[in-house]
């Protein structure tokens, strides 16, 4: 037969639970009978008991005897303990449920959102561009002390943070990465990114990945492994300076092409999905960079298309004759007032959508 162990606490709980069937027997053994009682039964004692120690006391029923009363002292000072007991057990479970919403082990319903794992400085200026094309983004950190600044700089409607260990998979689930268009994993190691990567992989199948890597000789690895999108932060950085140093205006205007458009006199670029509702469905690349030109000032610059194996090729200001399809993507050169007005004729938001 096997041995079985109590904890303490167990313990406690079954010598509780016997003194007080205890208490009841003698108090109805005491009040049966008496002259004036209305304890006559085991149901009575327990009715007494249960308004005594849940501090309820409707008078209906009482001991009379001297013993019953010393039995009644008893459940009267067990109400002091019974009610605090209460109170603190609701507080805790309050306290606890304000301190999992704040950490997000709540959960979110964000779909189609963007997901940072790992926060810093760069990241949050990542979130700042997302934030101005008004994407919901969700922020995984390992860091509680993140939570209020993060809270602070963007409120909750359109960011959501949760703080895990890295490696905890199955709390990320709470960060609806199952729904999400793109995971950007911001770690600091390569070695680490890569192996959040594959079992990121394992984990939620064909999510888009973007990887910002320390070392860009690594960016072959990368792709074998199934990260969608590899940048060095090096590489980006250079190219910049080198373009400043011998065309500045071309590298003025890159980064704010890089920048999310809010004004007429921002410019960035963005892609649209063309969708069965799309006016230019059908019609050729040449004839639909005019349109978008003379009617729009829109500047149509490039065309993604999707390839038989799930990949898509970018064709940047194809010279041939290229069809507009459903499922390409029209990138465009455009300002930030011209956004809402594409988003009403293309009959679909700004941005890649996944499995489009």
């Amino acid at each position: 037969m096997p041995k079985i162990e109590l904890s303490r606490r167990n313990v406690i709980i079954l010598l509780s639970i016997g003194l007080y069937l205890l208490l009841l027997v003698g108090l109805t053994a005491a009040e049966r009978g008496a002259n004036g009682s209305k304890i006559d039964s085991l149901s009575d004692a327990l009715w007494y008991s249960i308004v005594t120690l849940t501090t309820v006391g409707y008078g209906d029923v009482y001991p009379v005897t001297s013993v019953g009363r010393a039995i009644g002292y008893t459940f009267v000072m067990g109400s002091l303990g019974v009610l605090g007991l209460l109170i603190s057990r609701i507080t805790e479970a309050f306290v606890n449920m304000r301190e999992m919403r704040k950490m997000g082990l709540l959960g979110t319903n964000f779909t189609d959102h963007i997901v940072i794992i790992g926060w810093d400085q760069f990241a949050q200026s990542v979130v700042d561009e997302l934030i101005g094309a008004d994407k919901k983004v969700a922020i995984v950190t390992d860091n509680k002390e993140h939570i209020d600044p993060i809270n602070e700089r963007y409120g909750n409607t359109d960011v959501f943070v949760l703080v895990t260990d890295y490696s905890n998979y199955k709390v990320l689930d709470k960060a609806n990465i199952a729904k999400a268009s793109t995971v950007f994993l911001n770690l600091e190691d390569d070695t680490q990114k890569l192996v959040f990567s594959l079992n990121l992989k394992k984990q939620y199948g064909e999510t888009e990945h973007v990887v910002i890597l320390n070392n860009r000789d690594l960016e072959d690895t990368f792709h074998t492994a199934g990260v969608t999108f590899t940048l060095s932060k090096d590489g980006i950085a250079s190219k910049i300076v080198a373009s400043y140093i011998f065309e500045p205006d071309v590298a003025r205007y890159s980064v704010e092409l890089l920048g999310s458009a809010v004004s007429a006199d921002d410019y960035d670029i963005q892609q649209f999905l063309v969708t069965e509702n799309n006016p230019y469905l059908g019609q050729d690349y040449a004839e639909v960079f005019r349109t978008l030109k003379k009617e729009h000032n829109i500047i149509l610059i490039g065309i993604s298309k999707k390839e038989l194996d799930g990949s898509r090729q970018l064709l940047k200001n194809p010279r041939e004759e290229i069809p507009v399809k459903i499922g390409d993507y029209l990138i465009m050169i455009m300002s930030g007032d011209k956004e809402a007005p594409i988003t009403d004729l293309f009959g679909v938001a700004e941005g890649f959508i996944p499995d489009s």
